[in-house]
């Protein structure tokens, strides 16, 4: 189906990245005629939504996480259900860090708090349990079991794909280049000239948004920053793949290392979080050589298996708040306008949530979670945490 431009859309959505993609699908799924905007293509590699996976887990030390978390492994399932494939691959997952580190101590707190089972082992134990890691005896290590991965590249798709066959508009290939609020009506128009008009609009533009809110007076405190991660394979035959090797995130350094087993790529995928340059979104930047340093002699000092050689290495935004949660909240001055971004690098697991929760903000409905430490309005306090891991 062709876009109309002469129409007015219930909602016009900026971004079809992966929070993008759930929140259209969320809406249409409701009955909501939307047209959801793209300046690249579906699965783009531009942004923070590619790839051949994510992380999903339930080891965060903010609770409001981890009470996300519980609502995004049904929502997980829900999805796949609907997108006919699987999205979601169960892996378990190894956190690690000196004994004494605070950041585990607060996962094994949330894990209490909330039920979740989980097992802390010594270094020793962590070493048989786990050959494809080695703990010096001065650390520990916390496996939950049901941490795992979702197919990145994959769940966009499927999102895209159900949006589209529930009726909803999708328009690639527009850069959009003005927002007009017109009482009640919102009108977009795109750089070709193109425009359009709703009732509400979404923002959940990534590294875009922080320009596009701009030019309706609201300045955030957004910072797009370009992360790479590389993949490593096998120097023998310990089985690194999904299933056999737990996803991992190490709090050895000021800023975690973390990774994925092989799922498409051949190798492990291995980042050193929040550790990339602020960029303009616009002007990509070349491969950081003196990060991917830094990655291989975590792999030579932690990943015994692995050839600490990459082998291929890849770029994606995160777009960060000083205190690296999310925004989602309404537009201070106008309510039919919603904003969803500053996902800071460990959104992607929260999806199906988050489309739910931005959705409820378009049709003033309650949402599934308490949205105060996600509002706008939080950015004039003074005492901002950075703590959140990937």
């Amino acid at each position: 189906m062709q876009p109309n431009h002469s129409f007015t859309y219930d909602t016009i959505i900026l971004g079809g990245g992966i929070v993008g993609a759930a929140t259209a699908e969320a809406l249409v799924r409701r009955g909501h005629t939307v047209l959801l905007l793209e300046q690249f293509a579906p699965g783009h590699t531009r942004g923070s939504s590619h790839g051949d996976g994510r992380i999903i887990r339930f080891a965060y030390p903010e609770p409001i996480y981890i009470e996300m978390a519980l609502l995004a492994y049904p929502g997980w399932a829900s999805l796949a259900e609907r997108a006919g494939e699987p999205l979601v691959q169960t892996t378990g997952g190894w956190d690690a860090g000196p004994a004494a580190s605070p950041h585990l101590h607060e996962l094994e707190e949330n894990f209490r708090r909330y039920h979740i089972p989980y097992e802390r082992l010594s270094a020793a134990e962590s070493n048989r349990r786990f050959p494809h890691f080695y703990l010096e005896g001065s650390s520990e290590a916390i496996f939950q079991p049901e941490a795992g991965v979702v197919f990145a590249t994959s769940a966009v798709l499927a999102l895209w794909r159900l949006f589209e066959a529930a009726g909803g508009i999708a328009v690639t290939g527009e850069r959009v280049e003005a927002i007009e609020v017109l009482g009640e009506q919102i009108r977009v128009r795109s750089v070709s000239g193109v425009h359009w008009q709703a009732r509400h609009l979404v923002v959940a533009a990534g590294g875009w948004s922080r320009t596009l809110l701009a030019a309706l007076g609201l300045s955030l405190p957004l910072e797009a920053a370009q992360e790479q991660v590389a993949y490593f394979a096998p120097r023998d035959e310990m089985d690194h793949r999904a299933g056999a090797m737990p996803i991992f995130i190490d709090y050895h350094t000021e800023y975690p290392f973390y990774g994925l087993p092989q799922i498409q790529v051949p190798g492990v995928k291995i980042g050193w979080h929040h550790t990339g340059p602020v960029i303009d979104p616009d002007d990509p930047q070349p491969f950081d050589h003196a990060n991917l340093l830094g990655v291989q002699d975590f792999v030579r000092a932690r990943l015994p298996h692995l050839n600490p050689e990459s082998f291929e290495q890849i770029t994606c935004l995160y777009t960060n708040t000083p205190d690296y949660h999310f925004i989602l909240d309404r537009h201070p001055e106008f309510p039919n306008i919603v904003v969803g971004t500053g996902f800071s690098g460990h959104g992607f697991k929260f999806a199906p949530v988050l489309g739910d929760i931005l959705a409820a903000l378009v049709l003033g409905e309650a949402t599934p979670l308490d949205l105060s430490p996600f509002a706008i309005s939080r950015f004039e306090r003074a005492n901002l945490s950075r703590r959140t891991g990937a």
